[in-house]
C-alpha cells in the first residue's frame, strides 16, 4: 500500500503530534504520505517542509484514509472517502470515539493497516433531499444521521411517512432518522435504541416529543422516510447532516431519507466486538 492520506484535525491533534509520529513510520516504509486538513483553525502552526491539499484532491487514488480527531473527523470525512471508494482508519484524539479503532497511544499500528493486515466494516449511510413545492432543493448523504430539528420556532408539528404510510405525528423539537452506526449518537440520547451497526436499518426517533404515543421505530432500509414540516407561523426549521447544518426548512416541506448508494468502509486491525466498544465508550461506572 503505497497512496496513503493522512488527515488531521489540528483542535484534537494539537501540534500535529500524532499526524508527525504517523508520517515518521509512513516514511520509515518508504511511503510518503498526501496530507489534507480538517476544521482549521486561525491559530494552528503547519508543520514546515509539508504540502496540505483539500480531502477531495488528496483522496483520488488512494488507498487508505488515516483521521487523527474524533468521531467528527470521520463523519466530516466519509462523505469524500465514499465517494472515492477509500475505507478509513481512526486514530481517536477526541472524546467518544465510536468510529475509531485505534486510539492515539496505539498509533502505531496504523503499520497493520498499510501492510493489509486488517478487516473492513462497511457501514451503510443515509441520502436526504429536501422537497418544495414539488421540486428538490437540496440533496445530500450521511453517515450518522439526518436531523430535522427547530429553529426559531417554539416547537414543530411533524408528520411521519414510511413508503408513503403514515407512522406518527407529532409536536416537539423534532426528529432524528439515524443508520445502526449513528444510533449510538444523537439517537440514543433522544431515547433511541442501539443498533449492531452492520445491521441495514434507518431508527427513526422523535426529539422531546410533546406526545406520550411518539415512539422510536426501527425500519427496514428498503423504506423511504418521509418527514413533512406542519405549519410554522414565518418561522423555519432545520435540516442537518451529522451535525452540520445542511438546510433551511419551510412549512410544508418534505425530507426524504432513504439508504445511500454510498457505503463507509472503516478499517480495523483491533479484534475488538462492537459490544466491548459500547462497554468502554458507554459504561460511566469506570
Amino acid at each position: 500500500m503505497k497512496n496513503v492520506v493522512l488527515c488531521t484535525n489540528p483542535r484534537r491533534d494539537t501540534d500535529f503530534r500524532y499526524t508527525l509520529a504517523v508520517r515518521k513510520l509512513m516514511l520509515e516504509k518508504g511511503i510518503t504520505p498526501r496530507h489534507s486538513i480538517l476544521f482549521p483553525t486561525d491559530d494552528m502552526v503547519l508543520p514546515e517542509g509539508i504540502d496540505f491539499t483539500p480531502l477531495s484532491e488528496a483522496l483520488s487514488g488512494a488507498q487508505l484514509l488515516i483521521c487523527f480527531g474524533g468521531d467528527g473527523t470521520i463523519l466530516q470525512a466519509a462523505r469524500e472517502a465514499a465517494r472515492n471508494s477509500v475505507p478509513i482508519l481512526g486514530v481517536n484524539v477526541g472524546n467518544m470515539g465510536f468510529l475509531a479503532d485505534l486510539e492515539s497511544f496505539d498509533y502505531k499500528k496504523v503499520i497493520m493497516a498499510v501492510d493489509k493486515k486488517y478487516t473492513v466494516d462497511r457501514r451503510m449511510m443515509l441520502h436526504a433531499e429536501v422537497m418544495r413545492d414539488g421540486k428538490v432543493i437540496f440533496s445530500d448523504f450521511a453517515l450518522n444521521d439526518a436531523v430535522v430539528s427547530k429553529s426559531a420556532a417554539r416547537i414543530i408539528r411533524i408528520a411521519v411517512f414510511g413508503n408513503g404510510k403514515i407512522i406518527s405525528h407529532f409536536a416537539g423539537d423534532g426528529l432524528i432518522v439515524a443508520t445502526p452506526t449513528g444510533s449510538t449518537a444523537y439517537s440514543m440520547s433522544a431515547g433511541g435504541p442501539i443498533v449492531e451497526p452492520s445491521s441495514e436499518n434507518l431508527i427513526v426517533t422523535p426529539i422531546c416529543a410533546h406526545d406520550l404515543s411518539a415512539k422510536s421505530f426501527v425500519l427496514s432500509s428498503k423504506t423511504e422516510v418521509t418527514v413533512e414540516l406542519g405549519t410554522m407561523n414565518d418561522k423555519v426549521a432545520v435540516l442537518s447532516l451529522d451535525g452540520a447544518d445542511s438546510a433551511l426548512l419551510l412549512s410544508g416541506d418534505k425530507v426524504k431519507v432513504t439508504k445511500s448508494k454510498y457505503f463507509t468502509d472503516l478499517v480495523r486491525v483491533n479484534n475488538r466486538s462492537f459490544y466491548e466498544i459500547v462497554s468502554q465508550k458507554l459504561d460511566t461506572n469506570d
